[in-house]
């Protein structure tokens, strides 16, 4: 699974997170004395934000982590590159097992796109459930008779055992519904119809999408389910409120209807997700109407606020915690770029370069297995710096020796761990026979030159030299370390292609080559594994 799959399965779980926080804070406060200080209207609108912040936050932290530099995490001034002393030592860790290629699997999260499936499936047919309610109710509501037409919003005479609702379709126009229970009551039915007219008024029949469409995402996450009934009950109690504060209605008269509704309609009927209505006027809502409260922008801007800035840092830190300290592509670059000099093996960074890089950084196994070769390189760098040295290489290609074998002088009947891909080999460099024999080593029963760490060293920078001459890429030599010159000169005859992160996309090459990149960024950079 790609890593911007990944990262927005993070942030929609971070999302989900969220929107429980958010609205356990919301109610916290409305508790404590917050929902006598503010009107309905407002409570609706802090309600609002509040799911709103829940859902968009991490989505926002998600791009912002993209475009910045660098992170907290990562302290340009620690690298190798900054210092002329040796490597600081690295306390190793027992390894469990070894880390194995993955063919762009993603760190971490292993059941993530089984998830992502689920999660994607169930949400298209809780969605599609409810669209297909939606389109039955407007073929129901065209054959029902129109009893007058205010604007664009048809008012439509309804079943007298359900509750009146309002609804809009998007170029289907605006509907009204009453029950036909209320003909009899003149001021009942001019009080519906004005409530209902009230609705559309304040957009909630347009925002009732908006509804549908969180409640198709986060179906399965009872939080969202109560959010979403809680902002339903209070459409009702602004509207309530707006019609009685607002547009002067008498306040007796309104409760007396709402009464008669409860009355007639004694249990909720089904409507599709989003339609407001609210079918069975509960106690509380009658008594608010005789309960006026003050009406201060100053709170409800100060509530809003204060959500905010609980919700933005969990949003972060959830997110974090998801990600378990993955590096981004931005990150990656600026890590590849700081402190480079002339002479560094350079380091492309691309898509791979960073999902190894993160196998190393966030997983047990990669990270366990790092940490043990920066601290054996501590004995072996000197002696293998100089033999690079001499022939004019760079240092860094010492990330070579950290990928094979973690810089341990292994026999090739060895079952220590290696991450490089293919055949087996022996010594730090983990040179095959046919290898060892081109190159001047003796690999015969009773002597392997392999596992003399200065002579392999010797081998390593020949083979290196002739290489990168051969190639004048440097990329393209350590592909031919690990697959052998004769499958990169057919890879590249094949396809007249020498950029080694096309070869890699498309299967050509494997991921040797972004291994150890990946190993460079880590040798310069250590604290990452701090």
């Amino acid at each position: 699974m790609s890593a911007f799959v990944r990262d927005m399965l993070a942030a929609y779980l971070t999302a989900a997170a969220l929107v429980a926080v958010g609205f356990g804070l919301l109610r916290a406060a409305l508790a404590l004395g917050m929902e006598q200080r503010l009107d309905a209207r407002q409570t609706l609108r802090v309600g609002r934000v509040t799911l709103g912040l829940a859902v968009v936050l991490p989505f926002v932290g998600l791009a912002a982590r993209e475009w910045m530099p660098s992170a907290p995490l990562f302290t340009f001034e620690r690298s190798l590159v900054r210092y002329a002393a040796p490597l600081t030592p690295v306390e190793a860790r027992p390894v469990r097992g070894g880390v194995r290629e993955a063919p762009s699997s993603g760190t971490g999260l292993p059941w993530a796109a089984p998830g992502l499936g689920l999660l994607g499936v169930g949400a298209l047919g809780f969605l599609a459930w409810e669209l297909r309610r939606y389109a039955r109710l407007r073929r129901k509501l065209e054959a029902l008779p129109v009893l007058r037409r205010v604007g664009r919003v048809r008012v439509v005479l309804g079943d007298a055992a359900e509750g009146a609702f309002s609804v809009w379709f998007p170029g289907g126009g605006a509907w009204a519904v009453v029950p036909s229970g209320v003909l009899e009551d003149a001021e009942a039915l001019r009080l519906t119809v004005r409530h209902e007219l009230q609705h559309h008024r304040q957009r909630d029949t347009v925002l009732a999408y908006a509804r549908l469409g969180f409640d198709s995402a986060f179906f399965w996450n009872p939080f969202a389910r109560a959010f979403s009934r809680w902002l339903a009950e209070r459409q009702e109690f602004a509207c309530d409120e707006a019609l009685v504060t607002v547009k002067r209605v008498p306040v007796e008269s309104y409760a007396r209807c709402l009464l008669q509704a409860s009355l007639r309609v004694p249990v909720a009927f089904s409507l599709p997700a989003g339609v407001t209505g609210m079918s069975h006027p509960t106690v509380r809502r009658i008594r608010m109407l005789f309960q006026p409260r003050p009406r201060s922008s100053v709170r409800t801007l100060g509530l809003s606020l204060s959500l905010a800035l609980v919700l933005a840092p969990l949003a972060l830190w959830a997110q974090g915690a998801v990600k378990g300290r993955a590096v981004s592509l931005t990150e990656a670059r600026a890590l590849a770029d700081a402190g480079r000099k002339d002479g560094d093996l350079p380091v492309v960074v691309d898509a791979a370069v960073v999902e190894q890089l993160n196998k190393f950084v966030t997983t047990p196994k990669g990270r366990d297995f790092m940490r043990m070769a920066l601290a054996n390189l501590k004995t072996h760098r000197e002696a293998m710096t100089a033999t690079l040295r001499s022939r004019s290489l760079p240092e860094e290609l010492l990330a070579v020796a950290m990928v094979e074998s973690a810089v341990r002088n292994l026999p090739e009947t060895s079952r220590e761990t290696s991450i490089a891909p293919g055949l087996r080999g022996a010594g730090v460099w983990m040179f095959i026979p046919e290898t060892a024999r081109r190159y001047g080593l003796k690999v015969e029963a009773g002597r392997d030159e392999r596992l003399d760490v200065a002579r392999e060293t010797e081998a390593a920078a020949a083979l290196f030299q002739a290489l990168y001459a051969r190639y004048g890429d440097w990329r393209l030599a350590l592909a031919a370390y690990n697959q052998g010159e004769g499958v990169v000169d057919r890879v590249i005859a094949e396809t007249g292609v020498r950029d080694v992160s096309e070869l890699v996309r498309t299967g050509k090459l494997n991921g040797y080559t972004a291994t150890v990149q990946a190993g460079v960024l880590l040798l310069r950079n250590p604290h990452l594994l701090d």
